[in-house]
């Protein structure tokens, strides 16, 4: 990506500020991440405050993707910007958006905060302006999972690389290697005693760092009923108790990850254990509470699933010890269809670190089989394992750190009770990690001492309610209770602030690598290129015909030299073909940074691009009909060029869809933009 211009950044202002960003050499705005947690009864509340100030010398947007866990329910968000205190309120999602593009449009900062899938979300800020600071304050519930007795609250705070194509846009996605910054976290125990894994609080304080999970043990817990009160007005109360599962004998498909992530090292253990090694241990402990009456099915996969063998025929111990060691990809959905054909097991157990995106979640969880799920690894994902394991009943547990016997235990005991979640018009009852939830709805006036954790325990109630529903009653609910899901948003906007001047720069934050990550690569690297690991990461999409196009600009083409006046882009694209011609803009439009300074590029200004991209650019619009369309929509050919390469960019950037909004919006019908764009590619 190229540099930013000196000129957007006080250099002096960015050194006091913190470091830059090691991929993009651009100041990092955020500058402070603080965790506050209350646990009362079982209930987890955490609210989450990032601070961000600009020290460019124009407004930013500044976005972060994020993991949460699947069964959190985010319920409120506030901004606070000098002295004043903004609240959001919640919007269906697409309308969200909407009016977080408009307030852009108009110069105004603004708040977003979406769901872009179960488990992960995206925090943006928008028009933030120079020498400005802003503190966003989220807040989440859910229930501790019970593990050997004790409550236990993770917060995932990073990812590792995720295989396979999430569906979402490159400005949405989840990327990690942003700077190692730390945090710091408070925890109000209320009920019982809390414990910090890994660390120690001092007075229910710590410092954190960012690039592992944080871990929370609370023993000696009461369950008892919290109350809470619902958008309507009236009470619910919700209880939240450990449940030892039942005695049923299992019927299961056990299947093990053994793809090449379960080879690193798992945090939190003794030595150099792998995850892979920690849960062929942790099965190993749990086979001695299998009884002659359980029948399991072993199956271990990476690209492709492999049948281990049925307790039917052998010792599960004996299976075991025939696993084989991690190698290869992460294809969860192609291992999971495969036991859902060959095996009738009720239910399956999937120990995985969860890191891949290919699995249909809808079609699995209509299989008719429970999905239940443990995560192993500090850089594990809840977000496609753990939303199937939520839509077919099963449970979701999360061993982070060096404890996983104990957590496949919890999982495998929890197996043993048979699906009983049940719901009325006043009553629920649900199972979710080892805690069995139950609530009461009750109408009438409720207190009107409305709490922070009043209003989590409604918020977990009302999203226990959400499965029940249709879409539109859903969303209804959310947007009465607050909530945000993948239906609704929560959005603000600052009216009182002064508008700011064109389109925001883009700041996406990268998440911390995992903490076993520079482990892994440190062994393996060179002195001199361990610096490249604090980069911000993406794995490559492949285009739509199946091929990566790469193209040279900085130092002339193997066809052409750079410094030849004639260089155009059918010259430029005269290197060995890969796609069609029609592919030519669209392929040039990736190599342009559209965060850098999408506001210069609306106006026509090359500045922030390559020289040599420039030139071409300049080439082309010197068409004759490229200079004829620019005519009827008041604009320069070069405009027009940069508004129809931001329209080729529009679905995967965020900044190059609002670059094409601004230049073509609807001045040029779809057809017109498209006969141009293959036009211009020499199609």
């Amino acid at each position: 990506m190229p540099p930013a211009a000196q000129s957007e950044i006080d250099p002096l202002k960015s050194f006091m500020a913190g470091a830059f960003d090691a991929g993009t050499r651009r100041p990092c705005p955020l500058i402070a991440t603080r965790f506050d947690v209350i646990i009362d009864g079982g209930l987890a509340v955490v609210a989450t405050s990032r601070t961000f100030r600009n020290v460019e010398r124009s407004s930013i947007e500044v976005t972060i993707t994020f993991p949460v866990p699947v069964h959190a329910v985010l319920f409120a968000l506030e901004a606070r910007t000098g002295e004043r205190v903004l609240k959001a309120h919640v919007r269906r999602k697409d309308q969200a958006r909407a009016d977080y593009e408009e307030a852009l449009e108009r110069g105004k900062s603004a708040v977003l905060h979406e769901e872009v899938l179960r488990g992960v979300h995206m925090l943006s800020v928008g028009h933030l302006a120079p020498n400005a600071e802003i503190e966003v304050r989220a807040t989440w519930a859910m229930p501790l999972t019970n593990v050997n007795g004790h409550g236990r609250l993770t917060i995932p705070l990073t990812v590792g690389d995720v295989y396979g194509r999430s569906g979402l846009a490159d400005s949405d996605e989840l990327i990690h290697g942003g700077l190692l910054q730390a945090g710091t976290l408070t925890v109000d125990c209320r009920d019982g005693t809390a414990t910090l894994l890994g660390s120690r609080l001092q007075d229910g304080q710590a410092a954190i760092s960012l690039n592992a999970p944080v871990e929370i043990e609370v023993a000696g817990w009461t369950p008892r009923d919290l109350p809470g009160r619902a958008a309507d007005g009236g009470s619910v109360t919700l209880r939240i108790a450990p449940h030892g599962g039942g005695e049923a004998a299992l019927d299961l498909a056990l299947i093990i990850d053994h793809s090449g992530s379960m080879n690193e090292r798992l945090s939190g253990a003794h030595g150099a254990v792998s995850k892979h090694q920690a849960a062929v241990a942790a099965l190993a402990t749990a086979a001695q509470w299998f009884s002659a009456a359980d029948i399991a099915d072993l199956w271990e996969f990476d690209d492709n699933p492999g049948h281990i063998g049925s307790t039917r025929d052998a010792p599960l111990r004996g299976l075991i010890a025939s696993l084989s060691v991690p190698h290869g990809g992460t294809e969860i959905g192609r291992a999971l269809e495969c036991v859902i054909a060959r095996s009738a097991a009720r239910d399956v157990l999937l120990i995985t670190d969860g890191k891949s995106h290919a699995l249909d979640v809808q079609a699995l969880a209509q299989s008719g089989r429970r999905f239940s799920v443990v995560l192993i690894g500090s850089d594990s994902l809840e977000a496609r394992v753990g939303h199937l394991a939520a839509l077919s009943g099963g449970e979701i547990f999360v061993a982070a750190s060096a404890d996983i016997a104990a957590v496949v235990a919890a999982a495998i005991r929890a197996l043993r009770h048979p699906r009983d979640a049940s719901s009325s018009a006043d009553a629920i009852r649900e199972h979710r990690g080892g805690m069995e939830l139950s609530a009461r709805l009750k109408s009438g006036d409720a207190s009107s001492d409305q709490t922070i954790e009043s209003r989590a325990a409604a918020a977990v109630v009302a999203n226990l309610r959400l499965s029940g529903l249709s879409e539109n009653a859903a969303a209804a609910l959310a947007e009465a209770e607050g909530l945000v899901t993948h239906l609704t948003s929560l959005i603000l906007v600052d009216e009182a602030a002064a508008a700011q001047d064109g389109i925001p720069s883009t700041r996406k934050i990268a998440l911390r690598a995992p903490d076993t990550f520079n482990d892994l690569m440190a062994a393996a690297l060179p002195p001199a290129s361990r610096a490249m690991m604090a980069m911000p990461f993406k794995r490559m999409r492949p285009s739509a015909t199946g091929t990566t196009r790469s193209f040279h600009i900085g130092g002339g083409s193997p066809s052409r030299p750079a410094s030849d006046d004639n260089f155009s882009l059918r010259a430029f694209m005269a290197s060995p073909p890969t796609a069609p011609p029609q592919d030519d803009i669209a392929a040039l439009s990736a190599q342009i940074d559209w965060d850098n300074a999408p506001g210069r590029l609306h106006k026509g200004d090359l500045s922030s691009l390559d020289r040599n991209l420039g030139r071409i650019i300049r080439d082309l619009a010197k068409d004759a009909a490229c200079v004829d369309w620019a005519k009827k929509i008041g604009c320069t050919p070069v405009v027009l060029v940069i508004g129809l390469l931001a329209s080729a960019a529009a679905g995967r950037s965020r900044s190059a869809e609002r670059v094409a909004r601004g230049i073509i919006g609807d001045k040029l019908a779809p057809a017109v933009v498209a006969a141009i764009t293959r036009h211009l590619s020499g199609g």
